[in-house]
């Protein structure tokens, strides 16, 4: 059985965000037939963006499968960026090489390394949740219990 391992890291939050987002619009263009100047027929934008979507997927889930598919992906555009910048210029090359960096550099923050590897939460990342804001022991930095809420607590009780 699965241990639910609660909520990703930031990092990989934003990674899945971002491919979901290039994903579904990259299905959506290659389903339409608009290849919008992709070096890519329309058709063959289709898997791509399921590749893309089951990647987000993959990400998410902390499939370490998913983490090296993504940064494979990332060398390969890296270096199609790197040709394409030999070829056309520099600046025809800038904004295809931006995306495979952002990816790589997401999946390999510290905190993602340890979502990846299924590693309980790293001291900064267990004090703070972007989603649910600080947790309780980040409010109390010398984790001992408050000795005024121990005696209201203990009066209570005598009641």
């Amino acid at each position: 059985m699965v241990q639910p391992r609660g909520l990703p890291p930031a990092a990989v939050l934003a990674t899945s965000v971002l491919l979901c987002a290039g994903g579904g619009l990259t299905l959506a263009f290659g389903l339409s037939g608009d290849a919008m100047g992709s070096v890519l027929p329309s058709w063959a934008l289709v898997p791509y963006g399921v590749l893309y979507l089951v990647l987000a997927w993959a990400v998410l889930r902390g499939h370490g499968w998913g983490r090296v598919l993504l940064l494979m992906l990332c060398a390969i555009g890296v270096g199609l960026a790197g040709a394409r910048m030999v070829n056309d210029g520099v600046l025809a090359g800038m904004p295809s090489l931006g995306w495979p960096i952002i990816y790589a550099a997401l999946v390999s923050m510290p905190s993602a390394q340890a979502w990846f590897r299924g590693a309980p939460e790293s001291a900064e990342d267990a004090f703070f949740d972007p989603l649910r804001g600080p947790r309780e022991e980040s409010r109390n930095p010398t984790n001992q219990d408050d000795s005024r809420v121990r005696r209201e607590h203990s009066d209570d009780s005598e009641e």
